[in-house]
């Protein structure tokens, strides 16, 4: 299965007019772990792009476990060679909308983003990213959740959803990689950030944030084109460039 699945890969990537080294495993640790040590030991060179069909120890943001049954998801680590001095935002920025993109060309749904990394489709969280650096290069991980596991998804993983509908898993990712690829040939493209603010309705409403260890409330405003957060509180402007908001008692109704 890994080998037929990597040469698929391959396949679809050249009909799109990219090229990048392609790895399957059938079960990883985690696959940005994998590819930043093969990075860092010069085993690899970018592009690179690295899939598995379950991770035993997936991660996500500050800290937090990405549940990766097999058999059920699509996990994948792109390494790139960003332009020096890109800001690491737009590179999540890009990732989103790439993923956004691909699901929209292949199936009727339309997933969502609640800031800074995360898709939703019908109110529940179906894909995670996260961004890391491997010294003068960037890991890109992306883990999306296509159909749900036997028994769901354990409690573990929170609000996890999946997209629960027929779609190629190999055509996905080779999409998504393609379109990554296509926009990081012109990261400051003006397109990339409207497309991702297209989807972002978290602009307008009421949020709760921590900051300095104090929980916060303020409202959205916009997005920054760096990828910040740009809030109003007390009538006065600021930009969130990490950390995690809240949506109070709405929750994620907006997002279904």
């Amino acid at each position: 299965m890994p080998f037929f699945s990597q040469w698929k890969l391959r396949f679809l990537l050249a009909l799109q007019g990219k090229r990048c080294g392609v790895q399957v495993l059938s079960s990883v640790d985690s696959t940005n772990l994998l590819m930043k040590t093969l990075a860092r030991e010069n085993k690899i060179s970018a592009p690179y792009l690295i899939t598995a069909h379950t991770q035993t120890a997936g991660r996500g943001r500050l800290g937090r476990t990405f549940v990766s049954p097999k058999g059920t998801g699509l996990y994948m680590s792109l390494l790139v060679s960003p332009p020096p001095g890109t800001d690491p935002g737009k590179l999540t920025i890009l990732a989103a909308v790439s993923v956004c993109k691909a699901i929209e060309e292949m199936t009727s749904l339309r997933p969502k983003i609640k800031w800074v990394n995360d898709l939703f489709v019908k109110g529940r969280k179906v894909c995670g990213i996260l961004a890391e650096g491997a010294g003068n290069m960037a890991v890109i991980g992306i883990g999306v959740n296509l159909k749900t596991p036997p028994g769901g998804f354990p409690p573990e993983a929170g609000i996890a959803g999946a997209l629960d509908t027929p779609i190629d898993r190999e055509k996905l990712c080779a999409r998504i990689a393609a379109h990554f690829l296509a926009g990081m040939e012109n990261l400051q493209s003006p397109a990339i950030l409207d497309f991702y603010r297209s989807r972002m309705p978290l602009i307008g409403r009421d949020i709760s944030y921590t900051e300095n260890g104090q929980q916060k409330n303020a409202r959205v405003t916009g997005v920054s084109d760096n990828g910040g957060l740009m809030i109003e509180k007390d009538g006065k402007e600021s930009v969130l460039r990490t950390g995690e908001v809240t949506l109070g008692s709405q929750a994620f109704s907006f997002l279904e």
